[in-house]
């Protein structure tokens, strides 16, 4: 999995917690038949881990680390209810009654464990990560619309300096890089989907200028889109 220039090697029984939405590009590098590669992800609520850390005591609770992500294995405490969480969604109404029972004890351990001081960052939303959370998500909902830096850092409560330090310690890339991969992801999977239109790929996805789009697309994944696209849906 590669983040901005990072790359985090995920092996079989990998738990991989990000506190922010973050641009990425992975690869299956074993799969067959006889070994499928099969994953889960979650959408981590923000409310559950704040209702969580308010319970808790303060000599329990996680310290929260720089960055937005975190890899460690998966603990057995945090996987049996989530298997157990898992297990109800073919019953619906065993869903009402024990749902939010199993994904509660499901967060609760995942906060004792390893990768809690990166989940403690998600319910924290008076401190500097916070506010960049606020800034990324923006970002994510409208990444396919113009962006002012300036406006953002206003948003958020910050200066425009402080703003682009504090965002790229956290995500790994300036504000400005950020929308950009997410741009160019979104395009990738309109590619891979069957959209043949790379003029009309690029503007879907907010890029004024075709031959820019090219460009760092080409860039960021070492092969022109309209020759991509004929490799991804191969």
């Amino acid at each position: 999995m590669n983040i901005a220039d990072s790359t985090f090697d995920c092996h079989p029984g990998t738990c991989a917690v990000a506190s922010v939405g973050l641009p990425f590009v992975s690869e299956v590098v074993e799969a067959s038949p006889e070994k499928p590669y099969i994953s889960v992800e979650l959408m981590l609520d923000a409310g559950i881990v704040a209702g969580l850390l308010l319970d808790m005591s303060k000599s329990t609770q996680p310290y929260p680390q720089a960055g937005a992500i975190s890899i460690a294995q998966a603990d057995s405490s945090f996987v049996e209810p989530l298997v157990r969480f898992i297990g109800l969604l073919d019953t619906p109404a065993e869903v009402k009654v024990l749902g939010s029972q199993f994904e509660r004890e499901f967060y609760y351990r995942l906060l004792l464990s390893p990768l809690g001081s990166r989940l403690c960052q998600i319910g924290m939303h008076n401190t500097r990560f916070g506010q960049i959370k606020i800034a990324a998500d923006w970002i994510s909902a409208n990444a396919d619309k113009p962006m002012s830096v300036h406006w953002l850092a206003a948003h958020v409560g910050m200066s425009v300096t402080s703003f682009h330090r504090h965002f790229k310690a956290v995500t790994a890339h300036s504000p400005l890089a950020y929308q950009r991969q997410l741009r160019l992801l979104a395009a990738r999977r309109l590619l891979a989907s069957g959209a043949s239109n790379v003029t009309g790929v690029a503007f879907e996805t907010g890029y004024a200028s075709p031959s820019q789009f090219s460009r760092e697309y080409k860039k960021a994944f070492g092969v022109a889109p309209n020759r991509d696209a004929l490799s991804l849906r191969r």
